[in-house]
């Protein structure tokens, strides 16, 4: 069996959760008998692929597409089109909702749905998330299975598709296990609590921040760490100023060894999220013994089971009450750590690659 995934994530995101999934899903499935999977890019900065991409680490390939996100994009789509009409595949798995590909092959697809949040709460999003709408219903109308990260994610997709129930099976991410062992040594403060990744709308940070703002001016040994997710802005930097706890307050952006670190000597992982379709850094947390204090809401429930302490995202004092529980109790840490290995221990990724494969089987 010969799987094609396309470039269009590797295209657009250096790090992240999708990019890193489809990236292990590709290592995983070519550690199979019979199975091989190709991602046909020209270019990419992905962190996750770079064997994979033709000119990645050429002076050519940078001279020409670094810095150029557009030309980036235009020339991997080329190179997926000719991948796709040359039919050494037996079937395609786009990585995200642009569905060129439909008109260059005639072969099977198999789409995973991440979350339906542009369609669930199209008012959170600036710029007008309908054309991303039209694009997965497309898709899914027409792909010949969905895979749905979880069942949260599968009821949403039955609220507006109903009549797709069929097609659906929830595949569960699965965590790719590494050495807990880092080769990074970052300085970091001696206590903090850590926020990882996006921090822009439905991801709630500004709630957080004024929730915990007490907690971090109470304890000027106490810091927010957030890792990746970009500089702070304007907007964030007037309120840590506002709320006189700037000095506490410090991004760093990190590669996979230095999250790992990061993870490892946070007090705690605060997600205060209002929606994610699973929420992969629940489980990041988890492999590095870290106690997880999320929201209730959405897939985080589903994932996180009993090794979290959960609050009411848009309640402030919820969300204080138990960062504060968490940060003042050494018991309840060490509690949390270890329901987070046996929780973690039902979501491995030769789990994901297997029921991939089903899926892919039952398409063939």
């Amino acid at each position: 069996m010969k799987i094609l995934f396309d470039h269009q994530i590797f295209s657009m995101q250096k790090y992240g959760g999708i990019s890193r999934y489809f990236a292990n899903l590709h290592f995983g499935l070519n550690q199979l008998a019979d199975v091989e999977s190709s991602i046909p890019v020209l270019y990419s900065e992905n962190e996750y692929i770079k064997p994979n991409a033709v000119l990645k680490n050429s002076g050519l390939g940078s001279k020409m597409f670094s810095g150029h996100a557009n030309r980036t994009y235009r020339w991997n789509q080329r190179f997926s089109l000719l991948n796709l009409k040359l039919k050494q595949y037996d079937l395609i798995h786009p990585t995200f909702y642009d569905p060129y590909f439909t008109e260059a092959s005639n072969k099977k697809f198999v789409l995973t749905v991440h979350d339906m949040i542009h369609e669930l709460h199209t008012d959170l999003f600036k710029h007008n998330p309908h054309e991303i709408i039209a694009r997965k219903k497309y898709l899914i109308a027409r792909a010949a299975a969905v895979i749905a990260i979880s069942e949260h994610t599968k009821q949403d997709i039955i609220k507006l598709y109903p009549e797709w129930e069929k097609k659906i099976t929830v595949v569960h991410h699965g965590y790719h296990l590494t050495s807990k062992s880092v080769n990074t040594s970052l300085s970091l403060p001696q206590h903090y609590i850590l926020y990882v990744g996006d921090r822009w709308h439905y991801k709630n940070f500004p709630l957080l921040v004024n929730a915990i703002s007490s907690l971090l001016k109470g304890n000027p040994g106490l810091q927010l760490l957030c890792a990746g997710g970009g500089s702070f802005n304007a907007e964030e930097l007037a309120l840590f100023n506002k709320l006189d706890i700037a000095p506490q307050c410090r991004q760093m952006s990190v590669t996979d060894d230095g999250l790992m670190q990061l993870y490892q000597q946070a007090q705690l992982f605060v997600f205060p999220s209002l929606q994610e379709g699973f929420g992969l850094p629940v489980l990041e947390a988890f492999a590095n013994n870290c106690p997880v204090v999320c929201s209730n809401t959405t897939s985080l429930p589903e994932v996180a089971g009993k090794a979290a302490v959960y609050f009411d995202p848009l309640s402030m004092a919820g969300i204080k009450q138990a960062v504060e529980q968490v940060l003042a109790n050494k018991t309840l840490q060490q509690e949390l750590k270890h329901q987070g290995e046996q929780q973690l221990a039902l979501f491995t990724f030769d789990k994901c690659v297997q029921n991939t494969l089903k899926v892919y089987q039952s398409v063939l």
